[in-house]
């Protein structure tokens, strides 16, 4: 009997359980299955664990969450799994259309996830060829074609196949890091946080009223960072405007915590629509879906395309274009026709340095940006295009993310859409508009210092650290957070596993910067053709092979079922 290990239980891989066991049910096929998973909350892993602090909040919003289907009962061996509701019918979830969307915490899915596990392992435990063991893989090397790895506590597996869904891994830390953590290492009174999470191992840092921090990164995780510092003994948000969500930051005691957040290009996110009334004037007709999904299929899976992601923006730009021009008077466009306009975001897709008067001005005050866009996300001011544009790709994200997996594109054409994406993603990943409030709210109470966000000039010092910005102003910190996450670069990956992978062979990178290369049936691609790997890789280590990793959604997706199905089906003879 063939042996299986899923290395990694957070939502990628429990759905990949899920769609094993579903398939090994219809093929009456047996295999003896392992799972690795360290946190205390299978299924719902480290990201959505359920014990993490209620101040991370998921930034998609709720409504959106249809993708989370239900489970269907399976009968495995003689093993009965209930089926499991969907997440909307976990919640009983209902929003009317013009009601503010909701976005809960992370823990709240989290609770949703583990339940959903347990509901498996309920049955599952008693099984003979299943096992759950709590641990962490450390090494893994191919020994006469099976694996054998190695766990934390140095206990042994040999496994035929494995199925790696361990998500986000760290990477070598940057010079800067290094730097950084050098100068405070013999000081009590300087300290450096190399990761924001868990937040709450920020614990020291709360209801200390006169430390001055300093966040590197200007994103979701520095709202994190704020928010858990600032919901505290001294002080509390207080949403005083709910058509709005316009939030006051009151202190009940004195409070002089300075929060200093800095970026590279010192821009702000830019809040998602308040509600799906607004959303939806950003959302193509699914019939311009399908057609864009055909297209860009044809483009990337038929044939090799000339290095270039033309054929995407020209297509993309028409879809934003009449999207734009059909909303009439709540744009700001003048007399531009509709070919003007497209022509205009195609520049504007290719160059990131690119203005316009149809653009947001980006250099106008911070604080003045992300009240722009707050206003534009209520529908209280006209839309620029640069924020209808990064709507419209949010909504065409999962048709993207279909279209650009497994394709036949070369390795630099691949990275240029994996770049455009990111870049949307101050916007098509953007928080909801009341975590932009909170931002407000804490500038307004003279916590949060706006002034240093485009990449100031940093010394050391003999307190800490020393800002330096643009005008020449300076501010002294003693705390450095950062908060920017790791891109899934393989060859900077630091975890053990990887490393072991990398270092005997099993794996290579796709592209220097970016993750593992696959198959589209999930299994690795060997150096030489003629070796068969058994190594299977979902999610954000494969990134480059598939787009779309980071997304909660894409857990749930396709390629998951498609990787269950086919190791059923081709692993099993």
């Amino acid at each position: 009997m063939k042996r299986l290990a899923i290395i990694g239980l957070g939502p990628r891989g429990l759905y990949a359980l899920e769609n094993l066991l579903y398939n090994l049910s219809k093929s009456k096929k047996p295999v003896e299955i392992l799972v690795f998973e360290p946190s205390d909350y299978p299924g719902a892993g480290t990201v959505w664990n359920n014990n993490q602090a209620k101040s991370n909040w998921i930034n998609i919003t709720e409504r959106e969450l249809t993708g989370i289907e239900a489970r269907p009962e399976i009968n495995y061996f003689g093993c009965e799994i209930k089926s499991f509701p969907s997440y909307h019918q976990w919640c009983n979830f209902h929003l009317p259309a013009d009601k503010p969307d909701t976005y809960p915490p992370r823990q709240k899915l989290g609770k949703y996830l583990y339940e959903r596990y347990q509901s498996i392992a309920d049955s599952l435990m008693q099984h003979e060829r299943f096992s759950l063991i709590p641990n962490t893989v450390d090494n893994v090397k191919v020994v006469a074609k099976q694996l054998e790895f190695t766990t934390k506590d140095q206990s042994t597996f040999i496994c035929d196949d494995i199925l790696l869904t361990i998500g986000h891994q760290n990477t070598e830390l940057s010079d800067q890091l290094k730097s950084w953590l050098a100068h405070t290492s013999e000081s009590n009174d300087k300290r450096v946080f190399t990761n924001p999470y868990p937040v709450e191992r920020l614990n020291s840092l709360k209801n200390q009223p006169h430390l001055s921090i300093g966040v590197r990164g200007f994103g979701l995780a520095m709202i994190d960072v704020a928010r858990y510092l600032a919901i505290n003994d001294y002080g509390n948000f207080k949403v005083v405007d709910q058509s709005t969500l316009k939030t006051m930051y009151y202190k009940v005691k004195d409070y002089r915590l300075k929060i200093v957040p800095f970026s590279l290009d010192g821009l702000p996110l830019a809040p998602k629509p308040i509600n799906q009334i607004i959303d939806s004037w950003y959302q193509p007709r699914s019939e311009t879906l399908k057609t864009f999904e055909h297209y860009l299929k044809d483009k990337t899976h038929t044939h090799k395309t000339e290095s270039g992601i033309d054929f995407l923006i020209q297509s993309f730009s028409k879809i934003a274009a009449d999207i734009f021009c059909s909303l009439a008077d709540k744009t700001i466009r003048n007399e531009e026709s509709p070919k003007e306009i497209e022509h205009i975001i195609k520049i504007f897709l290719k160059d990131s340095e690119f203005t316009h008067l149809l653009l947001q001005d980006e250099t106008i005050p911070t604080y003045n940006l992300i009240e722009e866009y707050i206003q534009m996300a209520l529908g209280n001011k006209r839309i620029s295009l640069d924020y209808c544009v990064w709507q419209v790709w949010r909504h065409c994200q999962p048709t993207l993310y279909k279209a650009f997996s497994y394709t036949l594109l070369d390795d630099e054409t691949m990275n240029k859409v994996i770049n455009l994406d990111e870049r949307s993603k101050r916007f098509s990943y953007g928080p909801p508009i009341e975590s932009m409030q909170q931002i407000l709210a804490l500038v307004d109470a003279g916590i949060l210092n706006l002034s240093y966000t485009n990449n100031p000039d940093i010394e050391l010092t003999a307190k800490g650290f020393e800002l330096k910005n643009k005008n020449g102003e300076k501010t002294e910190i003693s705390v450095m957070i950062n908060s920017v996450l790791d891109s899934p670069q393989l060859l900077k990956v630091n975890s053990k596993i990887v490393k072991s992978l990398l270092q005997n062979d099993a794996i290579q990178p796709i592209h220097s910067e970016l993750g593992i290369e696959t198959y589209d049936d999930a299994y690795v691609k060997p150096e030489n053709e003629d070796r068969t790997m058994p190594i299977a890789v979902l999610g954000r280590l494969a990134k480059g092979s598939i787009l779309g990793v980071d997304a909660i959604l894409e857990c749930f997706s396709s390629s998951v079922e498609h990787w269950a199905k086919s190791f059923v089906e081709n692993r099993l003879d």
